[in-house]
């Protein structure tokens, strides 16, 4: 009987040595162990073991895993330590090696070690990294491809450094500035639920053996405890409820527009928010334009970054007109989401025949501006939130200790 062939695949990890007596350790996929050992001869490696095991308990798969992706921060060591190796000499494939080690991200580790093995067989760095968007964006890839084209590959990495590390900075000067009304909310809504379910019914019980007639407002309050102690599990389950709905709802196409209207329409945190669009809009195009991408391009992909779709329906517009043949200040004048100085300034680069510049100051311009406003925004809502605490907590406060009050005086 003949033997039967082996037709199915099994995941197998290597250890050798190379030539200069250095452990090198690997993984592949193989039919059998005969295959690992030959690809090894040809890598020149002496076999010290070669191990079977599932791809789900490998160690290195294991160590692969990454959760909420690759951190900004790692991206901008990344491109910065690119552009100086790449400038002092040192090849692409050099580089990727040398950072793939240094990388830290176990995701960002294991994208790099296979970009290397597809550079090395002869593909672009910008098709290699384009097999990786959630790693490297439509962006990074059409700069770093202008980049290979123009042999300035080394400034594209600055450009991105710089760009990435401004997108981290204003990213967390934004959660900052949310942070502090956050942990207030959440300290407002813990204070009232302990009040409602633990301070009022005990207080509750004293005021029925003195059967004395309530004031409205600790009527009020004591139904609201009493119906929390008895019911409370009704109301988490409106709670869940009611953010699952709303979750699924800003998931829909209309739902999403809306949301994203009211971000930009509603007090204190709408122009905070076209700030952010317009910054973006001005930096993105500013990169794409300065790194010589064609304009419907740099537009095109100046859409697919916006994060607001409102101004990504706006790019949209921009990017059509200018097909036509119509200057981009043209429908940038009449927006009615992007404010009227940035059409104005566009017009002036144009006229001048420096859109780049322009660009590269207004987004510096909004920077700034949001970071101050961040600051205003902190400022202003401190206050309005103590406020409210103290009047819903003080209300509470009132409606426990008026008629104790009232009861001292009937004693008395």
């Amino acid at each position: 009987m003949a033997e039967e062939i082996n037709t199915k695949k099994s995941f197998f990890e290597y250890v050798g040595l190379d030539r200069n007596k250095k452990r090198v350790s690997g993984s592949l996929d193989a039919f059998t162990k005969e295959d690992v050992v030959r690809f090894m001869n040809e890598k020149e490696l002496i076999v010290l073991s070669i191990d079977e095991v599932s791809p789900i308990f490998s160690l290195k798969k294991l160590s692969e895993i990454n959760v909420g992706g690759v951190p900004l921060e790692e991206k901008v060591l990344f491109m910065k330590q690119f552009s100086i190796m790449v400038n002092a000499g040192l090849s692409i494939t050099r580089t990727l090696e040398i950072l793939s080690i240094q990388a830290q991200n176990p995701r960002f580790k294991m994208v790099l070690k296979e970009s290397l093995k597809l550079v090395s067989g002869g593909l672009s760095l910008s098709d290699t990294f384009a097999k990786y968007p959630d790693t490297f964006d439509e962006i990074t890839i059409s700069l770093i491809r202008a980049g290979e084209q123009s042999g300035n590959l080394d400034k594209i990495f600055r450009k991105l450094s710089a760009e990435y590390q401004g997108k981290a900075e204003l990213s967390s000067k934004i959660r900052s500035a949310l942070a502090y009304p956050a942990v207030i909310t959440l300290l407002m809504v813990g204070v009232i639920i302990f009040l409602m379910l633990f301070v009022v019914p005990q207080l509750k019980q004293a005021f029925e053996d003195f059967n004395a007639t309530l004031p409205l407002i600790t009527q009020i309050v004591v139904g609201f405890s009493t119906f929390l102690v008895n019911y409370w599990y009704i109301v988490l389950l409106l709670t869940i409820s009611a953010a699952v709905a709303g979750r699924y709802y800003i998931g829909t196409p209309g739902g999403l527009r809306v949301f994203q209207r009211l971000l930009i329409s509603i007090p204190i945190f709408g122009p905070l928010n076209i700030k952010v669009q317009t910054a973006n809009f001005a930096r993105i195009l500013y990169l794409l334009i300065s790194s010589g991408v064609p304009i419907l391009q740099a537009l095109e992909l100046t859409e697919q970054a916006m994060t607001n779709i409102w101004f990504k329906d706006e790019v949209s517009h921009i990017r059509e007109q200018v097909k036509r043949g119509v200057p981009v200040s043209v429908p940038l004048l009449q927006s009615e989401y992007f404010p009227l100085i940035l059409g104005y300034m566009v017009n002036v680069g144009q006229e001048t025949g420096k859109v780049d510049v322009v660009l590269r100051k207004i987004a510096r311009y909004y920077s700034v501006d949001i970071k101050a406003s961040t600051v205003a925004l902190t400022s202003i809502l401190e206050p309005i939130l103590l406020i409210a605490m103290g009047i819903i907590v003080g209300g509470i406060v009132v409606s426990i200790y008026l008629p104790m009050f009232q009861l001292t005086q009937f004693v008395q």
